[in-house]
């Protein structure tokens, strides 16, 4: 195998000194790359250069640590780079990174983008650069989520009717969820959504992301098995992080973790089936890198990745329509960001 350099991009406060774990992503990353064969993190580069060099500290980067994205760059000349900062800085980073001659391969953390458009440029700038793109939606790379797919498919609980989610907002933790369900489903297209949202109240990720209160969407895939989303004060109606795939036979409950829970109609009881294996995180790594090394079809590409954020903005796209939508998403705005802009989304 190839020796593969990786600069992280976004670091992040160390996980001790964070109040959120999702602002040290680089963290994770980095500690990942480190459980993969044929590479190594060489660098880093954060805008606070406290968090930089703490960073630096943490992994012996032997002084390759910046401030300056294109510095790091043009220094260190990564194959790999790991964006972990929010997703509104995401298309401009994503496209400096693709652009440079040095960088073969680009892992961005979910979500894609704050905007529909910025979402699909990230995959057209990497496309036209002839740069692997990958989003951080690691649990599809879980041995859970893999013989959750094979169950299905196999037909253990029948033909699969609907699938259910439940989550405590779309975009930033429900997208993982959507992105489960589009992976079992293959990721077969979608035919059309429909939702509708509540936002009585400020409510934002990362300072500058709105994310509705509440929400409730529904989707078809091609193939006829339909999809519910309940979020918010909602999510209880099919449970807290939890995915629900029922067939015509049985169901299975699958939470993000390395078991999950199966019921036929014939046992009729409950079955929590343990798989174990690897943490997702560093099975999402072990693609990227392998996906680089054959010049394979990453199960987390962007492509894939851009399917789930779709529905996404679907949803919003619905409710801000106030109708059913079809897919393919002709927008390039954000519907939530744009409604409550506009004052449409009632206070409560």
């Amino acid at each position: 195998m190839s020796d593969y350099t990786v600069g992280i991009v976004g670091t992040g406060p160390h996980p001790d000194e964070s109040d959120h774990d999702g602002y040290s992503m680089g963290y994770r990353h980095a500690r990942s790359y480190r459980t993969v064969g044929g590479c190594r993190v060489d660098a880093c580069t954060d805008v606070v250069s406290e968090h930089a060099k703490a960073f630096g500290d943490e992994f012996d980067l032997d002084g390759c640590v910046f401030t300056d994205l294109e510095e790091m760059l043009d220094t260190a000349e990564p194959d790999i780079v790991s964006i972990c900062t929010p997703p509104s800085t995401h298309a401009d980073l994503v496209e400096t990174c693709a652009r440079h001659d040095g960088v073969r391969a680009v892992h961005c953390e979910k979500p894609m983008a704050t905007t529909f458009g910025e979402s699909r440029r990230l995959v057209e700038v990497c496309d036209d650069a002839d740069v692997q793109l990958t989003i951080n939606l690691q649990n599809r790379c879980s041995d859970a989520a893999a013989e959750v797919k094979t169950v299905i498919e196999d037909g253990t609980i029948g033909d699969l009717e609907r699938i259910e989610i439940g989550r405590q907002d779309l975009l930033q933790t429900g997208l993982h969820h959507i992105d489960l369900a589009n992976y079992v489903m293959g990721d077969e297209p979608v035919e059309w959504i429909l939702g509708q949202i509540d936002y009585p109240e400020e409510h934002v990720w990362y300072t500058d992301m709105a994310a509705e209160v509440q929400s409730l969407g529904m989707w078809e895939y091609e193939s006829g098995v339909y999809a519910l989303c309940s979020t918010g004060n909602g999510m209880d109606a099919v449970g807290s992080r939890t995915n629900r795939f029922v067939g015509t036979e049985g169901e299975i409950e699958f939470q993000l973790f390395d078991r999950y829970r199966i019921r036929t109609t014939k046992s009729g009881e409950w079955e929590t089936v343990d798989v174990g294996g690897d943490h997702a995180q560093d099975e999402a790594i072990a693609v990227v890198v392998d996906a680089l090394e054959t010049d394979g079809d990453p199960i987390v590409s962007g492509e894939r990745a851009l399917g789930g954020t779709e529905i996404v903005f679907g949803v919003w796209e619905s409710a801000r329509r106030r109708s059913r939508v079809s897919l393919p998403l002709e927008i390039d705005d954000n519907p939530l960001e744009a409604m409550i802009e506009a004052g449409e989304l009632p206070s409560a």
